[in-house]
């Protein structure tokens, strides 16, 4: 458990500014300053962290987040233009203190204590009753729930502004859980990811007698711009998809407040309750196949009983609700198969065929909604129409050409980035200068030997080159990369030129194979000046994914190290790290090389670094002059590795290192054996492709 940061000075009102500004760039700072005003007057006290969490758009797939007997999947995306920002600072006591400027959010507090109870939802529903509605209860849920998992000592105080609309669809009530389950973890310095933020994220909403998923937290967390989000759920897979439908917009428009107390309560949660609990044990004791290939889905249902007594909700329509299910898990299928050759008229028919199916087989819409979605078809260019969330009255998502006119109450979304998180302690945003460098030699003699000529980060993975698979992931992981550099061997200079023309990389010669540490040391020369954060991985590293970049960047800057390694706990680990009794890095063992018996279980790196150019100064090239003998190197191979000797020559010298467990043990495979390709692409036809068949194995 960590501490709360103390004695924090409030900074200047203009260093705020420019620092939001710099980093979310093109961001109208004046609503951020509105959520400033609302903070000193409340709490008038320094604030360390601002918090950007985006409205949910779903374009399919509404309540199959919470299915467990299926690998359902749903396609949403990240509002650019509905937002929920807020500011928070720690505090030294356990009270939490949370404002808003909404109408009717008055300022609420409550401490740890008082949160701090055991349960589950539905028996918290029957012994206790639905909690009495109020805007806070998402706040309250985000702490009891972390309350669950960790020790907790600090409170925080947390203001905030919107442009979600409450209950409307968009999902304003879990941005404000987002904004509550990352102030409590700020507040008392615990590790979180993205993927965390979305697990617990459903979880929390118990406390205010709801029981969902986790489609809105994934979107939050894993949406990049521009991109729309596959995700699936068995198991958890988050996937950029083709974001632009040419010649089309995306619409929300506004139809009336969904009522969620009492009867629309009890609604929502027999939906889940059918999806999550009565199904599941009706058919554990069927044989099942996850579907594939446009599954036959009328066959399983027709297992089903038309209805079954629940206690607490009655007699409930289970078949339709299963029917909707499945029939959701074939068009989003389809939905992305159109969705990548941009046809706009297949996408527009599954939106309206999601239309009728949330209306016969789920009952969740409202008279409001039906008239609204009549005058919505009628407007000329208005292509397809559906529920936007989880219906009982909010939103309806409208798909309409570029020249169509829906009026005023329409709000145009683009597709947006997802969370975002400022440090605003000191004039330096969270956003410094990087370069990336990839390695991309060796001499490949273990391909050679299966009779492969092609150079491995050359080899294709579905059919594009690993390295250019590798170049367009750091593209798109939301680190700004001032230069790239790519280092091969001397005599493959021509190949990886043809390779890379176009892009906006650099080409940098290895002349001798001396290992990695030596290749890191032949690109520091051709780096520009200013550089701050060094990104080191491989061309034949594929599958490390944007999220691990960045959480590891932001824990390197944040903890003042000068070497991060990402790292993943698996079985049988290569060169694991070694920690002391406090948990602290004490060294880095290459088990291959050095004789050392892998542990059955350890924490290894999956291949990708962080370095401050202060330590590639300050240990690299002290270390490469250190053991250079004016042929090789005076270590056993002849050859400087880098990520073992870095680690080692930090501790030696004092410069902070240590590993961040953020990354998942797929990513540590790599394009090393001929064989690997297959697996590699494997994987990533898992993450990325989203085929057309159904659940994947490994």
């Amino acid at each position: 458990m960590g501490c709360a940061p103390l004695g924090y000075s409030m900074a200047p009102r203009p260093l705020w500014s420019s620092a939001l500004r710099h980093h979310w760039k093109g961001v109208d700072c004046e609503e951020w300053l509105n959520v400033l005003d609302g903070f000193e007057d409340n709490f008038g006290r320094a604030l360390l962290w601002a918090v950007d969490v985006p409205g949910r758009i779903c374009v399919l797939g509404e309540h199959s987040d919470y299915v467990p007997y299926i690998g359902a999947k749903i396609v949403t995306f990240a509002s650019a233009e509905q937002r929920m920002r807020a500011l928070v600072a720690p505090r030294e006591d356990g009270v939490v203190r949370i404002g808003s400027s909404l109408r009717g959010c008055e300022v609420t507090e409550f401490t740890l204590e008082e949160e701090d109870f055991e349960g589950e939802w539905l028996n918290v529903l029957d012994e206790r009753g639905a909690p009495e509605q109020h805007w806070s209860n998402y706040v309250r849920g985000a702490v009891a729930h972390t309350l669950k998992l960790h020790e907790l000592k600090y409170g925080f105080d947390m203001f905030l502004d919107s442009t979600i609309p409450p209950a409307s669809g968009t999902s304003s009530s879990s941005a404000l859980t987002t904004c509550g389950m990352i102030a409590i973890h700020l507040a008392n310095g615990l590790c979180w990811s993205r993927e965390s933020i979305a697990r617990e994220g459903g979880g929390a909403e118990w406390y205010v007698g709801t029981r969902g998923g986790m489609m809105d937290h994934a979107t939050m967390a894993y949406a990049e711009k521009g991109m729309m989000l596959g995700l699936q759920f068995r198991p958890f897979q988050a996937a950029s998809l083709r974001g632009e439908v040419l010649g089309c917009k995306w619409y929300s428009v506004f139809t009336h407040p969904a009522d969620k107390g009492g009867p629309m309560m009890d609604a929502f949660n027999e939906l889940a309750l059918v999806q999550q609990s009565i199904i599941p044990r009706i058919m554990e004791n069927r044989v099942f196949e996850h579907p594939r290939d446009h599954f036959d889905w009328e066959n399983v249902v027709e297992l089903i009983d038309e209805t079954v007594e629940s206690a607490r909700f009655g007699r409930i329509r289970v078949k339709d609700r299963f029917r909707y299910v499945m029939r959701e898990y074939s068009r989003v299928v389809d939905f992305c198969n159109a969705l990548e050759d941009n046809n706009v008229e297949s996408m527009s028919n599954m939106l309206e065929e999601a239309w009728i199916d949330t209306r016969d087989l789920l009952g969740t819409h409202t008279q409001e909604m039906e008239d609204e979605a009549v005058r919505l078809r009628a407007i000329p260019g208005v292509l397809g129409v559906k529920v936007l969330g989880a219906g009982f009255g909010g939103n309806l998502l409208v798909l309409a050409g570029e020249d169509a006119e829906l009026g005023d109450d329409a709000v145009e979304h683009t597709l947006g980035d997802g969370l975002g998180i400022l440090e605003l302690e000191s004039d330096s945003p969270l956003n410094p200068r990087c370069a990336a460098i990839l390695l991309c030699g060796g001499k490949g003699s273990r391909m050679a030997s299966q009779g492969i000529d092609v150079h491995k980060p050359l080899i294709p993975v579905d059919g594009v080159p690993s390295l250019l698979r590798v170049l367009d992931q750091l593209m798109e992981c939301g680190v700004g990369f001032d230069c790239t550099l790519v280092v091969v061997p001397n005599e493959r200079v021509g190949e990886y030129e043809d390779v890379l023309s176009g892009r906006d990389c650099k080409v940098v010669v290895q002349h001798n194979p001396l290992g990695t540490g030596d290749a890191v040391n032949c690109a520091l020369n051709h780096l520009p000046d200013g550089i701050e954060h060094v990104y080191v991985s491989f061309g034949t590293q594929p599958l490390v994914q944007n999220g691990t970049v960045r959480a590891s960047l932001e824990h390197q800057i944040k903890n003042n190290l000068g070497f991060t390694l990402p790292t993943t706990i698996t079985t049988d680990p290569y060169a694991p790290l070694v920690r002391d009794a406090a948990g602290r890095v004490a060294d880095s063992v290459e088990t291959h090389l050095e004789g050392v018996e892998k542990p059955e279980v350890g924490e290894a790196n999956v291949g990708a670094y962080w370095v401050t150019i202060e330590a590639l100064n300050s240990v690299l090239t002290p270390l490469v002059a250190s053991k250079w003998n004016g042929k090789r190197y005076d270590t056993p191979s002849g050859e400087l590795g880098f990520p073992n000797e870095m680690v080692r020559a930090c501790l030696k010298t004092g410069v902070g290192v240590d590993g961040i467990p953020c990354a998942e043990p797929s990513e540590m495979v790599g394009i090393k054996r001929i064989e690997d390709v297959a697996i590699v692409e494997n994987h990533y036809e898992m993450r990325g492709r989203w085929d057309a068949g159904g659940q994947s194995s490994e």
